[in-house]
């Protein structure tokens, strides 16, 4: 019942700062929010779809639904990012080339989905993996990386530091 509420204090507020400030931002949601937005706000969609033309915006997908990918079996993972693409292309104009992995939760397993689905790259949070690998240096962080799957494969990896992430998400909903 506070859709509504959330996309008019949450949502339009990140495209209006891309828009006025011409501050270039990702901006990550399932297909399924999409659809919620498009039934209850479709000039949201419109607005994003246009910063996305004009590239202030670039859209980062992550499925249908957010699941968890280790938690599901692996046909489950293909057909969420599958729909995932239908509905970014039927209500953006295009599929995205960036997947947020969902909940943050990676496994190697999940790397041949992604390409599969024709991402280009993953964003994936830094802090926790990078807790329980003291051997990794702090400037990795911001160095061109590389996430390896199970067989080999690759796909290139963005780190997200989840503390900073957790700031912007208090800043937007107005309590910094």
């Amino acid at each position: 019942e506070q859709r509504s509420e959330i996309i008019q204090r949450c949502y339009w507020p990140l495209l209006e700062l891309a828009d006025k400030h011409r501050l270039p931002i990702g901006i990550e949601a399932p297909g399924y929010t999409l659809e919620v937005i498009e039934s209850l706000n479709p000039q949201w969609i419109t607005e994003l779809r246009r910063l996305c033309r004009q590239g202030l915006v670039e859209f980062i997908g992550s499925g249908y639904a957010q699941i968890i990918g280790p938690l599901v079996p692996a046909g489950v993972i293909a057909v969420n990012l599958r729909i995932g693409n239908v509905v970014y292309e039927n209500l953006l104009g295009f599929k995205p080339q960036i997947a947020l992995v969902n909940e943050q939760a990676y496994s190697a397993g999940l790397i041949q989905h992604y390409l599969d689905a024709g991402y280009q790259a993953i964003v994936m949070e830094w802090n926790n993996p990078a807790r329980f690998h003291p051997e990794w240096e702090t400037q990795w962080l911001y160095l061109p990386q590389k996430a390896v799957g199970q067989h080999g494969e690759e796909i290139a990896l963005i780190w997200n530091k989840s503390i900073s992430f957790q700031n912007f998400q208090r800043y937007a909903h107005g309590e910094m």
